[in-house]
């Protein structure tokens, strides 16, 4: 699964569910426009596993309704 999310004409938010060494991790990463019209990633992004999935929406949860 995927998501995007636009941040400006030139830089996105992508989210995904991924695999990595048989982990199951939900990657957050800044991708950015290159001169060639390519989205590349940068280094910008954090990686959480998803058995903490639960914790994050708990605690965004609490951000949203505060």
């Amino acid at each position: 699964m995927r998501l995007e999310l636009e941040r400006s004409q030139t830089e996105k938010l992508i989210i995904e569910d991924t695999e990595f060494k048989g982990r199951q991790l939900i990657n957050f990463r800044i991708f950015f426009l290159a001169d060639n019209e390519e989205w590349l990633p940068t280094k910008k992004g954090v990686t959480i596993r998803r058995d903490q999935l639960d914790e994050v929406i708990g605690f965004l949860t609490k951000i949203k309704t505060a």
